[in-house]
């Protein structure tokens, strides 16, 4: 039977123990922010209340957010990479371009339905959000869904159901950048619930009058 080196052991465990901890941190603090920033806001919830949730020093805090709008996204980022990739993975096949959109979009709709308080502060945060420990990884999650709408639209282009001399990166640019303004303005009301089946139709006919440029003449 081989020896076990007794230092490598420990050092193992003591690895193991630290990355567990290092776990349960996180999860407290990502816990702790999302409740509190239900339960007062977004503007009203501090760092110190936070950290004092969670059970963890301010210092403790800072080691996996640079600041509150970090915390904010720190909620996110895990959910939204998550539902990128199921959204993509479906590879829609329908005949008009738009809906292959739409079943992409429709996830996520569904998902700042559920929360659309803390959605709302999201999407409001986000502007300029280049600085801070998640600040990378949101961007990433941004590239991953323009990434998979240029793929679409690039086997949409292979297909014939669009013609265009731009860019696919650039078309999907354009075509995120209006799925964002939507979403902002799907939200924007707070004195009702937000419809996922109305903010798709708006989105719908918003899209179509993009891609409707883009088709084949004739």
């Amino acid at each position: 039977m081989p020896e076990v080196n007794a230092r490598t052991g420990d050092a193992t465990a003591e690895g193991g123990l630290r990355a567990r901890s290092k776990a349960r941190k996180l999860a407290s603090i990502r816990r702790a922010a999302r409740e509190l920033f239900v339960e007062k806001g977004y503007d009203a919830t501090t760092t110190r209340a936070i950290a004092k949730r969670a059970g963890v020093g301010l210092g403790t805090l800072f080691t996996y957010a640079t600041d509150k709008r970090d915390l904010l996204f720190l909620i996110f980022n895990d959910e939204l990479i998550e539902l990128a990739s199921q959204a993509f993975a479906k590879k829609p096949d329908a005949a008009a371009f738009v809906d292959r959109l739409l079943a992409v979009f429709r996830d996520f709709y569904a998902y700042f339905a559920r929360q659309p308080h803390l959605a709302r502060f999201l999407l409001r945060e986000l502007t300029f959000y280049t600085h801070g420990l998640e600040a990378r990884r949101f961007q990433e999650h941004r590239d991953q869904i323009v990434a998979g709408v240029a793929a679409l639209v690039k086997r949409a282009r292979a297909e014939g159901i669009l013609v265009s001399a731009e860019d696919d990166a650039l078309v999907a640019r354009a075509i995120f950048d209006i799925y964002t303004a939507e979403v902002r303005r799907w939200l924007a009301d707070e004195t009702r619930t937000p419809n996922v089946a109305q903010g798709l139709a708006t989105l719908r006919r918003v899209l179509h009058i993009l891609v409707v440029g883009l088709q084949p003449r004739g």
